[in-house]
């Protein structure tokens, strides 16, 4: 952890047993997401390990953290799971429907956004499975897209592959919905 003020490092934070793929943070907490397939919840004053997460069964490669505290965590194993605020239960599972799950962000309505490898990105308007919708199977080609809600904007990757004498050169696009 370093501080965004002076660029000193302030704590190092141990405690995976495996590669960290994913990091989020509220006013007072960071969390981290693993290949270990657990989420860490740490102390952003001290550095100190406050719980782990439990759940997923395979490797939790997103998070995000809701505009009412709550953390959203994206795992390959095709769930998201919601957890609270301040004592990190578990309070719900939901299904992509994808292969898995590799982005995922929340937009000040709430409304949560979540990128699958089979390349669709799926949208919540409420915390339930049966308001999923797809916004659009085909928004990207490239398999580890980001995608993210600034003000209710949903903003995605989109690598266009142009195969030229057996090389495939890609140009980045940037998509917003």
């Amino acid at each position: 952890v370093w501080s965004g003020l002076d660029g000193i490092h302030l704590h190092t934070l141990v405690g995976h047993t495996s590669n960290v793929l994913a990091l989020a943070s509220s006013c007072d907490k960071v969390y981290s997401g693993s290949n270990d397939t657990t989420i860490r919840v740490w102390s952003v004053t001290d550095g100190a390990h406050l719980k782990t997460l439990n759940g997923h069964t395979a490797v939790v490669c997103a998070l995000a953290v809701g505009p009412n505290g709550n953390l959203f965590s994206g795992s390959v194993d095709g769930t998201v799971r919601e957890w609270h605020r301040n004592d990190g239960t578990h309070l719900q599972t939901l299904q992509s429907g994808t292969a898995g799950v590799n982005s995922l962000a929340v937009g000040q309505d709430g409304r949560l956004f979540v990128r699958g490898y089979c390349g669709s990105v799926l949208v919540w308007r409420s915390m339930d499975s049966a308001s999923r919708c797809i916004v659009d199977p085909n928004i990207c080609l490239r398999p580890n897209p980001m995608c993210l809600s600034a003000g209710g904007t949903l903003y995605t990757e989109r690598l266009i592959h142009d195969v030229k004498g057996g090389e495939d050169d890609a140009e980045g696009v940037i998509c917003i919905w």
